[in-house]
């Protein structure tokens, strides 16, 4: 057995494992207090809210990891759906690290390199996070002040903005119907409406760039 497979097996191991630990840790004190007070939940409702979450984030999820795997890989994705945060943490982390250190996503070094940052990652946010817990009432009032209100609402475009335009940059041929595609979007059915229909977007838009790949794989063979 290679050096990858071996890599491979440890990965999804690992992986497995630790979600499962994840779960059972994230169930344990709803039910230990349900335990422990004596309150039985009431079983309807619980399945009810389920439910309606659900509907909405199943697809979502499910689409959402079948796009971040080529980038942050087996590993990365497993340590991403554990802690959480992906999209404006732990991928914009992984995507820097693997640019630094020079290495392709989808690539053994990649991956390695995408555990490393967002391992760092997670460390760094619970330790600043609970630094902002015991400062909290300290800091506050900065946090919400005018000047830098705006700055905290606007971090997530301005890191996927600022990690995209390279991607848009390497290859704008193949860059530019997903990005029409989504400004078009945006335009038709306002910030809104793309966030409650994004479960329908995403699909679109990934095949769609599929399609204008393989369209151009094909011709750039032909002009070869």
């Amino acid at each position: 057995m290679d050096q990858d497979r071996s890599f491979d097996l440890a990965v999804n191991r690992l992986g497995k494992i630790s979600s499962i630990a994840a779960l059972l840790f994230m169930a344990a004190a709803p039910l230990y207090i349900t335990w422990a007070v004596g309150i039985s939940p009431d079983t309807g409702k619980i399945f009810t809210a389920i439910f309606n979450v659900a509907v909405v984030f199943i697809p979502v999820c499910c689409i959402e990891n079948i796009s971040y795997y080529p980038v942050l890989g087996a590993g990365g994705l497993y340590l991403s759906c554990i802690t959480g945060n992906i999209l404006n943490m732990k991928l914009p982390a992984s995507v820097s690290g693997m640019n630094i250190a020079g290495v392709n996503p989808g690539s053994k070094e990649g991956e390695v390199i995408s555990i490393l940052c967002i391992a760092i990652s997670s460390i760094t946010t619970a330790v600043i996070l609970f630094i902002g817990m015991l400062g909290i009432g300290f800091l506050a009032p900065w946090l919400e002040s005018p000047v830098l209100k705006p700055g905290f609402d606007n971090v997530m475009p301005a890191l996927m903005g600022a990690l995209s335009v390279p991607f848009f940059f390497r290859d704008r041929k193949l860059s530019a119907a997903p990005l029409i595609i989504a400004v078009a979007m945006c335009f038709i059915l306002g910030p809104v409406g793309v966030q409650r229909s994004q479960s329908f977007i995403m699909p679109l838009v990934m095949v769609i760039s599929v399609f204008v790949a393989w369209i151009l794989y094909k011709k750039r063979s032909l002009e070869r």
